[in-house]
């Protein structure tokens, strides 16, 4: 875990006899932001988590670790969203930051308090509502639903113009779907073959036919 970064300030000491206000209010600091590096865990599955995150820049990723050394993306979290705070009892996964990001942490009072979601309560939420959305659908509508789902939080790439940057790389995408990363590389590049998206590099994605993507993405499993 990266140190907090520390901001040195200096005040100056007045002169003796100067005039001081018996009532000065110090304004209250606002928390600073810190950057966290790719691949960088904001905390691990059992920690302590007594803070707010809020994510500033950036995609941080909810991962469940699991005994046989695979793992399974839980959630996403994207510019906007903030990770609540988790008492160590119940911390059931870990934070990693999937790009480099900037966040800012506050901490709170009490963890896991009556009225305000722990962050455990958060990915539990998410991972039902997904469980409940993948159950019905075949694995070409998962892949489908999921980059409908993700595009109102792509931001424009400067490099290449009407495309998106596509920050979820296609391994998270399969832990998070349920899917091999062979069914996501092969059911994209059928995507694009269909011109339903086009997809400039690895990095970026055009949305070519949305009503194209939503078609596919109903697709339901037979029962």
């Amino acid at each position: 875990m990266p140190s907090d970064m520390v901001s040195r300030s200096f005040n100056s000491q007045p002169a003796i006899g100067a005039f001081m206000p018996t009532n000065r209010i110090t304004p209250a600091r606002a928390p600073s932001s810190i950057i966290i590096p790719r691949g960088r865990a904001l905390f691990w599955e059992g920690d302590q988590q007594s803070q707010k995150i809020e994510i500033i820049e950036g995609v941080v990723r909810a991962v469940r670790l699991l005994p046989d050394g695979n793992r399974q993306v839980l959630a996403f979290y994207w510019p906007g969203d903030v990770v609540m705070p988790t008492r160590q009892s119940c911390q059931q996964f870990t934070a990693e930051a999937v790009t480099d990001c900037r966040v800012v942490r506050a901490s709170v009072a009490n963890v896991c308090q009556a009225g305000a979601p722990c962050g455990t309560h958060q990915v539990l939420e998410e991972t039902l509502s997904l469980a409940l959305t993948m159950s019905q659908r075949t694995c070409v509508a998962r892949v489908a639903w999921l980059l409908l789902r993700i595009q109102p939080h792509l931001r424009e790439d400067p490099k290449c113009p009407s495309a998106l940057r596509l920050k979820l790389p296609r391994a998270d995408i399969a832990d998070h779907i349920g899917t091999s990363l062979e069914t996501v590389c092969r059911t994209l590049a059928h995507f694009k073959a269909k011109k339903l998206i086009d997809l400039p590099n690895r990095k970026t994605i055009k949305y070519l036919d949305r009503d194209g993507l939503m078609r596919v993405a109903s697709t339901r499993t037979q029962r």
